[in-house]
C-alpha cells in the first residue's frame, strides 16, 4: 500500500486505516505523518460501518485470506472495492471494483488512479454492491446454503442408495 500511494504523486488521495498499528511498524514512522494519512485505531462496529459507508473506495491488498469479511462488509456499505484473489471475496474485476495481484504496488496504484479518474461512476457501482449483498449474502442466506449443502451430501451419502 505504501509503495502504491508513494505512485500517486498525480491524485489526490487519503487513506484512513481503521484499527491499530502495530509498534513494530517503524519503518512506516514516516508514511503514518503524513498529513493525509489517519489512523482511527479501534472502532465499533457501527463507527466502523459508518466510516466504510462514508469512503467511495475500500482498499484490502491482502496477500492471504480464507474470505475477508471486511471485504462483504465493504461491499455492503457501499464502496467500491480494490482488492486481490487473495482476499477470498467475491469481487468481480471491473464489476464490483478492481482485482489486483498481491504485493503488486504498481496495479494497486493503476486500479486507484483508474477509480480516481472515473469516481461519477463509482457511486452506481458502490449501490449495485450494496445491494448485491443485501439480496445474497445476507447471514441467513448463509445459514440457508450451508444446510441445503449438508441435505444434498446426506441424501447422496446413504447407504444403499447410488451417489
Amino acid at each position: 500500500m505504501i509503495a502504491a500511494l508513494k505512485l500517486l504523486s498525480d491524485v489526490p488521495w487519503t487513506l484512513e486505516i481503521a484499527g491499530v498499528v502495530a509498534p513494530d511498524m517503524r519503518r512506516c514512522r514516516d508514511f503514518l505523518k503524513d498529513p493525509r494519512v489517519s489512523v482511527t485505531g479501534w472502532l465499533a462496529r457501527d463507527k466502523l460501518a459508518a466510516r466504510m459507508a462514508a469512503a467511495e473506495v475500500f482498499v484490502f491488498p491482502s496477500r492471504a485470506e480464507g474470505s475477508a469479511r471486511v471485504v462483504f462488509e465493504a461491499l455492503a456499505a457501499g464502496c467500491y472495492v480494490i482488492t486481490t484473489l487473495n482476499a477470498g471475496s467475491i469481487v468481480e474485476d471491473g464489476v464490483h471494483g478492481r482485482l489486483i495481484p498481491p504485493g503488486d504496488p504498481d496495479q494497486l496504484a493503476a486500479a486507484i488512479r483508474d477509480a480516481a479518474a472515473k469516481r461519477r461512476g463509482l457511486a452506481e457501482i458502490a449501490r449495485r454492491n450494496a445491494a448485491l449483498v443485501r439480496e445474497k449474502y445476507r447471514q441467513r442466506d448463509y445459514g440457508d446454503k450451508l444446510v441445503a449443502l449438508y441435505e444434498d451430501l446426506l441424501i447422496s451419502k446413504r447407504p444403499g442408495e447410488a451417489a
